[in-house]
């Protein structure tokens, strides 16, 4: 990456100035010096113009003009994904994960594949787009991948056990579930109370995940339901 390259030639060029005036050995510590710093500051440069341009999307998505934040983070991308790692993947994971929650999934899934991987949101977004599909080597390719780098989210492993459970797999589901289990301990209830509804032929109950749950579109918020009942009320009458 660019900010890399760059703190490397700064102190290489240090190196040589201050063993060609001095020797080997007294360049060392002054190049090692020069490389932390340049790419310390440059990083910290780059971060703010990078956060501010986040910043301003933002702000044009709470003002409704979601297109228009679209537009200025893969602007942000274009501009910034050569200069710092996993700037391209972060902010693919942004985009894949906005397009989803309006659920242009087609359009989501690219961004998706490319976001990065301890984003678990984006990359537990991905593996329901495989279950969708019925690819369900895909997706869990997608959640165990995710896991690796995010085995102490409780909602992942249990989005993961419930798309299985959807596609009546229960026996896959509750081995996913004890897996989770065996990572967190006691530390998620929901998981532990799903995992015992499996084992005793009874249905997963997600919505105690809260908003959390309901962004991935698997089942319908209450706020949602209470909308979509209405409409029906005003249609009838």
């Amino acid at each position: 990456m660019i900010i890399l390259v760059f703190a490397l030639l700064l102190g290489l060029s240090t190196f040589a100035l201050v063993a060609f005036l001095f020797g080997i050995i007294p360049a060392i510590l002054p190049s090692i010096a020069a490389i932390l710093v340049a790419y310390f500051v440059s990083a910290r440069q780059v971060s703010k113009r990078l956060e501010t341009a986040m910043i301003e999307a933002q702000t044009e998505m709470q003002k409704g003009r979601v297109d228009r934040g679209l537009a200025l983070l893969n602007s942000a991308k274009n501009r910034f994904k050569y200069w710092q790692f996993f700037t391209q993947s972060a902010l693919d994971g942004q985009i894949g994960s906005i397009y989803y929650l309006r659920q242009e999934f087609d359009r989501a899934r690219p961004y998706l594949e490319k976001s990065f991987i301890r984003h678990w949101i984006a990359r537990g977004m991905l593996g329901v787009l495989f279950s969708r599909q019925k690819d369900y080597e895909k997706m869990d390719k997608a959640f165990d991948t995710a896991l690796r780098y995010s085995s102490k989210q409780g909602l992942l492993w249990s989005l993961w056990a419930y798309c299985h459970w959807k596609a009546g797999h229960q026996d896959k589901a509750i081995d996913i579930l004890l897996q989770g289990q065996k990572k967190l301990g006691d530390a998620d209830p929901r998981l532990s109370a799903n995992l015992a509804n499996l084992q005793n032929s009874k249905k997963m109950k997600m919505r105690g995940y809260g908003e959390q749950w309901y962004q991935f579109h698997l089942e319908m918020s209450p706020q949602m339901k209470e909308m979509r009942s209405r409409q029906t009320r005003f249609v009838q009458r």
